[in-house]
């Protein structure tokens, strides 16, 4: 590949491979025509970053031997409009050793570097085959061993494109859209404890929260509280130690209720996963006022 790449490399993974894509029953090729490759990826929290993984599949009659991230060529040969489309760096990146090992992963054989025009300029992850002997991506192959960790999100990784290289030239050097595999919103279950509170004139009650999630590709969500709402007007000291928009999970509520129904807090969390897919639940915390006793019935004589 004509570009300049960080001295440093990285050999680390496994080769996942997989058999080729298959049709839709009914459908023939020329009815559901597909790329010559695709790259697919999707994010997920691990130990304070992000890591995006990527998966590779080829349908070319060509063998795969690289494959840059946040590189668009414009699929045309005029190297002076190829676009670097990365910002935030891989995690502990140096400009003389490069990418730690623990910031990202590569196939058997495969080397991982950064790929930058100049000092601060946005960049490309590239992978590639060490040497001619090293296992590239044959017809019909996925390869799911790619991915790289940041401290922070960036967009790009998911939403940007790939530089899919051929080892003979032909044919020539396409750009693929990124594909998100991670499209669902995580599942989330807010509860909150106690639920039910004796009303108590001044009081305040500490109240807990906890969640079920449950996401298809990251294990880790990002919780945050949203807010913290009720059926009727609260005072300034009505909610004590509640942050909203961090992963709050202990505050305390005025056991009070100025109707005669009861107060009822309503308090709502999202779930965002690291592709950015986010639901929002909620949960309620009930103030029951005492049920008065009912005055006795006297008779005219008594």
């Amino acid at each position: 590949m004509n570009m300049k790449t960080s001295t440093a490399i990285l050999m680390l993974g496994l080769t996942g491979l997989a058999g080729p894509a298959l049709a839709e029953p009914g459908i023939s090729p020329a009815d559901n025509p597909q790329p010559a490759a695709s790259v697919g990826v999707y994010a997920q929290h691990a130990g304070g970053k992000i890591v995006y993984h990527y998966r590779v599949t080829n349908r070319s009659q060509q063998n795969i031997t690289a494959v840059s991230i946040g590189r668009d060529n414009q699929n045309d040969t005029n190297p002076g409009n190829d676009i670097n489309e990365l910002h935030d760096l891989p995690s502990g990146w140096n400009p003389k050793l490069g990418i730690p090992t623990t910031s990202a992963n590569s196939p058997t054989g495969w080397r991982v570097s950064l790929i930058a025009p100049e000092e601060d300029a946005p960049h490309a992850i590239a992978w590639e085959i060490m040497n001619v002997h090293s296992p590239k991506i044959l017809t019909g192959q996925t390869v799911s061993k790619m991915s790289i960790a940041l401290d922070h999100p960036d967009n790009n990784y998911l939403s940007g494109h790939a530089l899919i290289t051929y080892d003979d030239g032909n044919p020539l050097d396409i750009t693929v859209p990124l594909e998100r595999l991670d499209v669902t919103p995580p599942s989330l279950t807010v509860i909150l404890s106690p639920d039910t509170l004796a009303a108590q004139n001044d009081k305040l009650v500490a109240i807990k929260a906890s969640f079920i999630v449950k996401d298809d590709y990251d294990r880790l969500p990002e919780i945050k509280l949203e807010s913290i709402t009720a059926n009727e007007p609260l005072g300034a000291s009505d909610i004590s130690d509640a942050s909203i928009g961090l992963d709050d999970r202990y505050f305390k509520f005025l056991a009070e209720s100025k109707s005669p129904a009861g107060r009822i807090y309503t308090v709502s969390y999202s779930a965002t996963d690291a592709s950015g897919n986010q639901s929002i639940a909620s949960a309620t915390v009930a103030v029951t006022k005492p049920v008065a006793a009912p005055t006795p019935a006297f008779g005219p004589h008594d």
